[in-house]
């Protein structure tokens, strides 16, 4: 019998490369996994914080092995976007068109690949209302896009969304100069905390 067995959730953030030369999407995961660490409201869940490289392989090798390892009830994936001015809360991913080099100076080989179109499952709409909702509390605003900017960020978001579109969520945080480390943190717990008690309520 197991006792006191938590609920897993996967958060990852991303590595330096281009001008990001500190991630503010990892930085953002740090501080988010603090404020998890010591939330009462969280105590029945364990979050996993993982920093992935800016590289095709390493999601290649990576998500699937997270995915299968720790079977997460959720997995919220963070990027930075130099265009975003508040939390951008993306609703899909496609499977192709990935042309940009990575850090490695290497795209994913698609001449195999169907061209497809991979959508979250979850309520974004309801989600960004929520955060806009309580701005004021949460010191943070969203917004909801459909362009998710072909690199990394819509590779990650579109290998997960093949395994489970009902758990997988992306957000895309704005650059040190639009919201703190912490700001941003705070943003995305309470998107957490959705994510969470959604799952737990539908019972996915």
């Amino acid at each position: 019998m197991e006792i006191n067995k938590k609920h897993v959730v996967l958060v990852t953030g991303f590595g330096p490369f281009d001008n990001h030369i500190v991630n503010a999407s990892w930085e953002a995961v740090r501080e988010l996994n603090k404020l998890c660490a010591n939330s009462k409201e969280l105590i029945d869940v364990h979050v996993i914080a993982k920093a992935i490289p800016v590289s095709y392989e390493d999601v290649n090798a990576c998500i699937p092995k997270l995915w299968e390892e720790h079977k997460p009830m959720v997995v919220l994936h963070v990027g930075v976007s130099s265009n975003a001015k508040c939390l951008t809360i993306e609703c899909l991913a496609h499977s192709t068109g990935y042309v940009r080099s990575d850090i490695y100076g290497k795209c994913p080989k698609e001449s195999t690949v169907e061209p497809e179109i991979f959508e979250t499952k979850i309520d974004v709409k309801k989600i960004c209302n929520m955060i806009n909702d309580n701005s004021e509390q949460i010191t943070c605003n969203a917004c909801i896009s459909r362009n998710a900017g072909k690199y990394l960020c819509e590779y990650i978001f579109f290998k997960s969304l093949q395994i489970s579109p009902k758990r997988t969520l992306f957000v895309h945080v704005p650059d040190f100069h639009h919201y703190s480390s912490l700001q941003t943190a705070k943003g995305l717990y309470y998107i957490l905390c959705f994510l969470i008690n959604d799952v737990k309520n539908n019972e996915i």
